[in-house]
């Protein structure tokens, strides 16, 4: 926090700082009246006026150097033509602080390669982020031009006389700071945020990073002595994969064709939630990591201490006690903050955006949750609204525990994005337990295919927006859009897909029925496809496991198979007499009388192997969404084309990797199969009849 003592400021910026700490929505059509000034010119000619912008000449230097990088792309040409931009332009002097911090004479004797990677740090492509765009954001939902996120937290400036407000400005990466009174500066092709310093970006990867962190020292020794931390070191990018092998494609999907592209990375990264020191001493008596793998012998059972001290590397084994509780509290995918979730299509009034993710503890998932039904606050003491919770318990079913916290920053100011992942502190340690299994899963749980494979998250496919779909006309660059993509057989890990298959990724966006706002199709280009991928580990028990989907006249038909057996027969996703075949009706309709007739109703709907679409998602139809997530329109509880199917009801062994495979039966032409989310239901929530607590239709 800052203090100034300046009342003409106060009286200049007071509206604006109110601004900042009100509006939580992004908008990329900003009115031109929101902006700083509005120059007309273009952000290569800005940076370079040093008439009217002086302060820049430094960073522009810098620019000019790292177009002759290596990387083929000369960044100052780049922003002389239209697109969208957002420059965090550092001023002269942040740039001879730099200078001085890193023992460089001048801009000359930058390496041009660091020129590169500091003007691609400073630069976000494809994306125009106004200051009131920060609010509420833990880091900015575009990566930048180094294919990194920047993280972003508030810094409010306050008169030291009268302890007021005076406004609200930004730090990157906890070494940057907007410079509030020259901020929203727009240019032509995007807008200038002028920071007092070089942002960094560090180059370390993601357990060397956490050394950095004292608060987490059992955590990291943890990390170190069960081999989770030599995973991590060992993978930031594979080095094997040759986008040039492959080649954009059309792909005629659900009525229009799209302009799909091939990765061209395959990175890899990790995501840690570490409890600190003091939490593991004051909840869990954990001092040393003999009482750290004492605590979770206690819970997994096996070697006693003496054995693996006798034996350290029996700590790595892949059932070791503390190898498994380490290893649920990592993903092997990069989780920004603000990416954990989305508010794409979900009422946020109605459930709170739920996500559920695969753990570094071989064959365990874990519930990601974003508390935003107001009626689930002040439930727990401690909750608060809108941050994210690990494990919390289903409080619809009474199965109510407050799991655990993630802070959105490590207390002490230090930097948690490393080159290939990102940590976050907790306020508890989790576990996959018995409690956990009885109470954590124990409910439905939906499923969105872009979060079952870790390669889609890290590159990343989604940007962050809620807005239309973009890209799926017959324009090729990816830069100035929200390209969809195809992956090659090979690309995601633990997928096979036969090689006349194409297993197509379609942006995200609210205005189609798609659950998340994003969507995989499988086509062919010889009438022919056959996926077979992994299912998410839950607990042993008796499931529905049903696929929601679109169906159309374009789609195909298809046989489901679970870990190679055929369930049931061939599957026609096209939309002929689907009403009669299905029982659907339109759940919001009231057409029945009394509850016991629209009971009866659903009842029959089930009976034939199908459920409504979820009540609190939505496509959007024109108005926006109180929330400010822009999704609100039909809910898709009330259309027909958005039911669920039960593929099947089968036992899943917790020690076993289940796989689903999918294999055309028809695909001529351009039909194929839309795979949007899977549910997992346990037999608890569907199984309930008579006066039982019957699943609800959210």
């Amino acid at each position: 926090m800052k203090q100034y003592k300046n009342m003409y400021m106060w009286l200049v910026l007071a509206l604006t700082a109110v601004a900042g700490l009100t509006v939580t929505s992004c908008n990329d059509d900003m009115a031109e009246e929101n902006y700083y000034t509005f120059t007309g010119e273009m952000m290569s000619d800005y940076l370079q006026n040093s008439k009217e912008h002086p302060e820049f000449s430094d960073f522009a230097e810098i620019v000019k150097r790292a177009s002759g990088s290596q990387r083929g792309v000369n960044i100052m040409d780049l922003l002389s033509v239209r697109g969208q931009y957002t420059c965090f332009a550092p001023t002269n002097e942040a740039v001879k602080k730099y200078l001085v911090a890193n023992g460089y004479a001048s801009i000359s004797d930058i390496p041009v390669d660091i020129c590169d990677t500091i003007a691609r740090t400073h630069l976000v492509n494809g994306r125009v982020y106004n200051t009131v765009d920060f609010a509420n954001m833990a880091s900015l939902d575009n990566v930048n031009m180094n294919d990194r996120y920047l993280t972003i937290e508030p810094d409010t400036v306050v008169d030291e006389e009268t302890s007021d407000t005076l406004y609200v400005t930004y730090k990157l990466n906890r070494s940057g700071e907007i410079l509030f009174q020259q901020a929203n500066d727009s240019v032509e092709n995007g807008i200038v945020q002028p920071v007092n310093a070089v942002l960094s970006a560090s180059n370390q990867t993601l357990p060397d990073l956490m050394l950095e962190n004292p608060n987490i020292s059992l955590f990291n020794e943890a990390l170190e002595a069960t081999g989770i931390a030599a995973i991590m070191r060992s993978k930031i990018k594979d080095a094997t994969w040759n986008p040039d092998a492959y080649e954009d494609k059309h792909v005629y999907s659900g009525g229009q064709m799209d302009y799909c592209h091939v990765p061209q990375t395959k990175k890899y990264a990790f995501t840690a939630f570490a409890c600190p020191d003091n939490v593991l001493s004051a909840k869990y008596g954990i001092s040393d990591l003999k009482s750290f793998y004492e605590y979770a012998q206690g819970i997994y059972g096996g070697d006693d201490w003496a054995t693996v001290e006798a034996n350290p590397e029996k700590m790595k084994e892949w059932r070791n006690p503390l190898r498994r509780l380490i290893g649920y509290n990592c993903l092997d995918r990069l989780g920004m903050y603000d990416q954990l979730t989305t508010i794409c299509t979900i009422a946020t009034e109605m459930v709170n955006p739920t996500e559920w993710y695969s753990t570094m503890d071989s064959l365990t998932t874990l519930k990601c949750e974003r508390l935003t039904v107001s009626r689930f606050i002040g439930y727990g003491e401690n909750d608060k609204r809108n941050d994210l919770y690990l494990n919390r318990g289903d409080m619809s079913r009474n199965d109510y525990t407050p799991g655990v916290h993630v802070e959105r920053s490590a207390e002490g100011g230090f930097d948690q994005t490393a080159l290939n992942g990102v940590y976050y502190t907790t306020d508890g340690l989790l576990d996959f337990g018995d409690q956990t299994k009885e109470k954590i899963f124990n409910t439905r749980m939906r499923m969105d295919l872009y979060t079952m494979f870790p390669e889609m998250m890290t590159y990343p496919l989604r940007d962050g927006r809620t807005t239309n779909r973009i890209g799926d006309s017959d324009n090729p660059d990816p830069t100035v859009t929200s390209p969809n993509y195809w992956f090659p057989n090979g690309y995601l890990d633990n997928v096979s897909i036969n090689e006349d298959g194409i297993f197509l990724f379609q942006s995200q966006h609210n205005t189609y029925w798609s659950y998340e706002g994003d969507e995989f199709n499988l086509a062919s280009e010889v009438n022919s496809y056959d996926i077979t991928f992994n299912l998410p580990s839950v607990p042993t028990g008796t499931y529905q496991i049903r696929l929601g989907f679109a169906n159309m006249p374009t789609r195909g038909v298809c046989q489901f198979y679970l870990d190679g057996n055929p369930q049931g027969t061939p599957f026609d996703m096209r939309d002929g007499l689907f009403t009669e075949r299905t029982g659907w009706f339109d759940l919001l309709s009231n057409s029945y009388s009394t509850k016991d007739e629209l009971e009866a109703a659903k009842k029959n709907m089930h009976n034939l192997g199908w459920y409504h679409g979820p009540r609190s998602v939505f496509c959007m139809s024109g108005e926006g969404h109180p929330d400010g997530s822009n999704n609100r329109g039909s809910s898709f509880c009330s259309i027909a084309r958005t039911c669920r199917y039960v593929l099947c009801t089968a036992t899943l062994d917790e020690n076993v990797q289940h796989t689903v495979r999918i294999k055309s039966v028809w695909a001529v032409g351009t039909a194929l199969v839309m795979l949007d989310y899977i549910e997992l239901v346990p037999k608890s929530v569907y199984g309930v009849e008579g006066d039982g607590k019957a699943e609800d239709d959210y």
